[in-house]
């Protein structure tokens, strides 16, 4: 017992040593990684039911993606030097007032695949610093009032696959400095034009997959600045001519999967600086001249998916002469393309057809030793002379793409080389030398005819005397009302025997 005299005073020391140490480092959960040298914490998937309380309080940077929390409260008053929150893939349901309120230095908060369906108005209270936050894909239905009016710096709003139906005209007051806003594969019926009069630094906007169907005229009039717009899979079948009105600055348009029959040509007129344009997956069945009309800026078309277009008229393209890249595939209705399709675009370097119902490919469309990536797979073509030139071309000339190897263009007729690879056929087998030859045979027929029909001249002439007694003798002597002189029957069977030995010319077969 006199050996454990003073114990309690060390046992209170060491009790206090901890606390310090607590206070100071942290503990660090099971299932989490956490570094103090960097002030960051990785609780991922660690099954965690709540938000840990005992980390250290100079936290930086927090990640408690998919875990089982279902509440936040105000457990985030201990890390007030946050700067990164994750809460995304949990069983979050309800934002309390004031949830956030001491963060004031955090900058990027991850809410999304959540259970949120409100936001209150003093919900993210306190984040006057915050620029990114996610709630997509949770429940929102709407969007009330002033609700993100706490958010002054936010620079980069989620709001994709929720429910929102109705955003209030005064929902996006105070974000004076957005730039990018998704609303992607909501419920909205109409463009929420009145809202947006609040987003006048916003670069970059996704409206696509919201059952919109009509684009009225001024739709986005109040988004001087937008660059980047999306309005695919929206079901869109009408865009009025001024719907475009006042996007000065836009450069990429998405319009691709909706329910046009033809190009909005008119409405384009009011992006003339557009650079990218994506407007496959619609119903039109032709693509007439000049279908882009005053886009002289354009320099990438996407036209992907039509599954009625079979034509696209000569001078489609004819305006758009910095066009750099051109991607039209699977188009199955698409079967050829008109000579001249492509004339006057000097700046091609990306092109591909693949995908398409183009058995061959005319060897004048492009220049194609000028390109950087050709694609022309899944065509079902006939692998003749005709494509000698692109045989030759994938042989000499390495192509790359993302998606694979582009060489491995693969025959589907004759049915000798169906499936066979177009640039590992020898050159025998596209059948030239029998073209060759067909092509000498009827030029030989072609020279011998004219040959004979010389030799036929020149006997009738020698021997025209004869001739004539027999046909006299034949018919009965007639007096002609005019008799040539010798001189001048010689003169025309000489001129005739000239012109039957001038040799006309042979196109190319």
């Amino acid at each position: 017992m006199h050996k454990l005299k003073g114990s309690p005073k060390i046992i209170v020391f060491l009790f206090y040593f901890l606390c310090l140490l607590r206070e100071t480092s942290g503990m660090c959960p099971v299932r989490c990684q956490c570094n103090d040298d960097v002030l960051k914490v990785d609780c991922d998937s660690a099954n965690l039911d709540g938000v840990p309380i005992t980390l250290n309080p100079e936290l930086q940077e927090l990640r408690l993606s998919n875990n089982l929390i279902k509440t936040i409260r105000t457990y985030f008053n201990v890390y007030r030097n946050l700067e990164f929150l994750d809460l995304s893939i949990n069983h979050i349901q309800t934002l309390d007032n004031d949830s956030f309120v001491d963060l004031r230095h955090l900058k990027i908060i991850l809410l999304n695949r959540n259970m949120i369906t409100t936001l209150q108005n003093d919900t993210f209270k306190g984040l006057g610093t915050l620029e990114v936050l996610h709630l997509n894909e949770n429940y929102l239905q709407e969007l009330s009032a002033k609700v993100f009016v706490q958010l002054e710096n936010l620079e980069t709003l989620d709001l994709s696959q929720n429910s929102i139906s109705n955003i209030d005209p005064e929902a996006f007051f105070g974000l004076k400095k957005l730039k990018t806003l998704f609303l992607r594969d909501n419920k909205l019926a109409n463009i929420p034009s009145t809202p947006f009069q609040y987003l006048s630094k916003l670069i970059k906007l996704d409206l696509g997959f919201n059952p919109l169907q009509n684009i009225p005229d001024g739709a986005f009039s109040v988004l001087n600045s937008l660059q980047e717009l999306s309005l695919d899979g929206c079901g869109i079948r009408n865009i009025h001519l001024e719907a475009f009105k006042w996007l000065n600055s836009l450069l990429i348009l998405r319009i691709q999967d909706n329910d046009l029959y033809e190009v909005p040509t008119k409405a384009l007129y009011k992006v003339i600086r557009l650079e990218e344009l994506n407007i496959g997956q619609n119903k039109f069945q032709e693509l007439k001249a000049k279908s882009f009309d005053r886009l002289k800026y354009l320099h990438t078309i996407e036209i992907n998916g039509c599954p009625l277009l079979n034509n696209i008229e000569k001078d489609t393209f004819s305006e758009n002469t910095n066009l750099k890249t051109i991607i039209i595939t699977h188009n199955k209705e698409l079967k050829h393309l008109e000579d001249g399709t492509f004339d006057n675009l000097p700046n091609i370097q990306y092109v591909s057809f693949r995908g398409n119902s183009f058995e061959s490919i005319p060897n004048n469309l492009l220049s194609w030793d000028e390109l950087q990536v050709l694609d022309v797979r899944d065509n079902p073509l006939v692998c003749n002379c005709s494509l000698f030139w692109l045989w030759k071309l994938l042989v000499t000339k390495n192509f790359s793409a993302s998606d694979g190897d582009t060489t491995q263009v693969v025959c589907a007729n004759p049915p000798s080389l169906k499936g066979k690879v177009l640039s590992n056929l020898p050159h025998d087998d596209l059948d030239c030398y029998n073209i060759d030859a067909q092509r000498q045979l009827i030029i030989g027929l072609i020279v011998a005819a004219s040959i004979a029909a010389a030799i036929f001249v020149v006997l009738g002439f020698r021997y025209r005397d004869k001739l004539s007694g027999v046909l006299k003798t034949k018919w009965g002597r007639k007096e002609p009302q005019y008799q040539k002189t010798c001189a001048e029957e010689e003169s025309t069977i000489l001129q005739a025997a000239q012109q039957s030995l001038k040799m006309t010319p042979v196109t190319e077969l």
